[in-house]
């Protein structure tokens, strides 16, 4: 692994909207299990990246009610989360247990799109801090973490998706990821491998 210090743990929609029983994605998970176990092997990366002193960022979206930087949004992402009331109000905070620590980079400025890198500073972030080797996690992973992967790579960063601390909406969008995505873009790795990783 990378000196600590040069690496950075990226969390991807870490808030009520995705994680808690009132939130208005959460519903969407068809795999609970799955859910409960990407939350329970989320709380151990975070606490392992911040034991060894990696850069945190904890990526997710704050609109206000009208949903003015999303346009008309007549369809995909801009439309459903108009149409769901999605990160607005408390839905938007984040869910207890991956509150940002102090000194942890927040990235809440992306204007309705998937990928964390598209309209945000992360970029700058990373690479002014030295930082190439990244690893994502978070929610759901065949919409806004394989979208921020994508950029990732190229934009020419050291991937890895920790997916066993990700959820898509079935077991399956879980299983097409890791065998036929990630591959081109990206390392696929457990919580173990992250955990064994020195």
């Amino acid at each position: 692994m990378t000196e600590p210090s040069k690496s950075a743990l990226i969390l991807i929609e870490y808030v009520n909207d995705w994680l808690s029983p009132t939130g208005g994605i959460y519903p969407m998970f068809q795999d609970r299990e799955q859910l409960d176990t990407a939350v329970a092997n989320s709380k151990i990366i975070l606490d392992e990246a911040r034991r060894r002193g990696m850069h945190v960022v904890h990526a997710s979206l704050k609109f206000e009610p009208t949903y003015k930087v999303l346009g008309e949004g007549k369809y995909g992402l801009r439309s459903m989360m108009r149409t769901y009331g999605s990160f607005l109000g408390e839905l938007a905070d984040f869910y207890p247990g991956f509150e940002p620590a102090e000194g942890e980079f927040v990235v809440r400025e992306r204007g309705g799109g998937s990928s964390v890198f598209v309209g945000t500073t992360l970029d700058s972030y990373l690479r002014n801090n030295g930082i190439f080797d990244i690893y994502l996690a978070g929610f759901s992973l065949r919409q806004c973490v394989e979208s921020s992967m994508r950029n990732a790579h190229d934009l020419g960063y050291h991937t890895n998706i920790i997916y066993d601390a990700s959820a898509g909406y079935t077991r399956k969008q879980q299983d097409d990821f890791v065998a036929e995505i990630a591959p081109f873009y990206a390392n696929a790795i457990t919580t173990q491998n992250f955990l064994t990783q020195a």
